[in-house]
């Protein structure tokens, strides 16, 4: 008994000191995003700038840039059933980002995300998980920025 007491807290020590850091620590940011030009969809241009007022205001930045993104999202009906009614949509967020360092250096890039889903009769939910698509989109189109720009660096 006292055996396995010793092995449990040797490997929760041994697992604890594993070197984990997360990807987006402030510790790792060694750029800063100095202006923010938002265009386009409003609802996914909140998002993004909840998200990038974290990489402002760095005094440890090495370089410095100027983001212009231009963000717009599409639904469009994939098939119908016999009656003409949609039975599954497809929804696209695209951000068209220019980004411009202190050298006056532009970089345009597209970042697009699409993904498909069932038509459902309760329209508030349908609603519902057509806002939780976009915001994830987004998200994962916010995370391909953040590692561009640390590309860039």
């Amino acid at each position: 008994m006292i055996k396995r007491i010793i092995l449990l807290v040797f490997i929760l020590l041994l697992f604890n000191n594993c070197g984990y850091s997360p990807i987006y620590s402030k510790k790792n940011q060694n750029f800063d995003i100095n202006k923010i030009n938002l265009s386009g969809e409003s609802k996914i241009n909140n998002l993004l700038l909840k998200k990038f007022k974290f990489y402002s205001d760095n005094p440890d930045s090495q370089k410095s840039f100027e983001l212009m993104l231009n963000t717009s999202s599409d639904k469009t009906i994939v098939t119908k059933d016999k009656k003409g009614n949609p039975t599954q949509f497809s929804i696209s967020v695209s951000i068209i980002m220019t980004l411009k360092d202190d050298f006056g250096n532009e970089n345009t890039t597209i970042f697009s995300e699409s993904s498909a889903y069932a038509n459902s009769d309760d329209k508030f939910d349908l609603a519902k998980y057509e806002n939780n698509i976009i915001k994830n989109m987004t998200e994962k189109i916010f995370s391909d920025i953040i590692l561009f720009i640390q590309n860039k660096v």
